[in-house]
């Protein structure tokens, strides 16, 4: 996939850095199956372009990101003319290819940071979430347990937090967020942008080899799921009933469901 082929997804570079802007602000950008495979194919063209030393990504609108666009998820797992439909989703997640990127990555938490967009955030290098910004842990709601979240998170967040906030899919206020080590920082919303634009002067001031060297080995010592997602994390009943709870805007009823 070509940069200029990119739909939901805005991609430009300036002075060595690319800006990558998630742009379904009317689905709070949820990520499509569309819009995984263009964050995957960006951060391969940060990753090997020479003329990009780092990049940031940020969301448009009120919100950062909010996870894999449960309408599409449901109408994958209901095609049964197409049993491996949901693989067209899982291929196209593009956490393997931010986290192997060669170059620095900032995430710059504009607003609402669920699930998906929890995992792109935490697997940024730095982050950096505006006062205004909204986090949850929100993929126990509708069924699903994939391996990304608690795996992802372990090396972060002890495990009495992580397992209150994976199980209860309570939202959290950045302040906290930053206190559990799940971000880097948090600043004022008018000030977001300016210290993102600070932190990209400071890691000029660095060499590009060396920052890539200690991200290689921080990720070495940072547990990894083996693999980007799949029918395991769908295979329950229950995640048919939580999503079609929320499509159809009802509260689920999770009593009800037999395995």
């Amino acid at each position: 996939m070509k940069v200029s082929e990119f739909q939901n997804l805005e991609y430009r570079v300036e002075d060595r850095v690319a800006y990558l802007r998630l742009n379904r602000p009317e689905a709070l950008n949820s990520f499509s199956s569309r819009l995984y495979g263009e964050v995957k194919w960006a951060f391969r063209h940060v990753s090997y372009d020479d003329n990009v030393d780092m990049a940031v990504i940020t969301g448009t609108g009120r919100s950062f990101a909010t996870g894999g666009d449960l309408k599409e998820t449901l109408a994958r797992l209901n095609d049964k003319d197409d049993p491996l439909s949901m693989y067209e989703f899982f291929d196209r997640t593009p956490w393997s290819s931010l986290r192997d990127c060669k170059k620095t990555t900032i995430a710059a938490i504009n607003g609402i940071c669920y699930a998906g967009g929890l995992i792109t955030a935490a697997l940024c290098d730095i982050s950096v979430a505006a006062q205004s910004a909204s986090f949850c842990i929100a993929e126990a709601k509708v069924g699903i347990a994939d391996q990304q979240i608690p795996t992802i998170l372990f090396g972060r967040v002890s495990p009495a937090k992580l397992k209150y906030y994976v199980m209860t899919a309570t939202p959290f206020s950045p302040e906290v967020a930053e206190r559990i080590g799940l971000i880097t920082e948090v600043v004022p919303d008018d000030q977001l942008t300016g210290r993102v634009t600070e932190i990209i002067h400071e890691l000029k001031g660095t060499s590009p080899v060396a920052r890539a060297e200690f991200k290689g080995y921080m990720n070495g010592l940072i547990p990894w799921p083996p693999t980007d997602g799949g029918e395991r994390a769908f295979a329950s009943q229950a995640v048919i009933e939580g999503l079609t709870a929320f499509a159809e805007k009802r509260p689920v009823r999770y009593d009800q469901v037999s395995e």
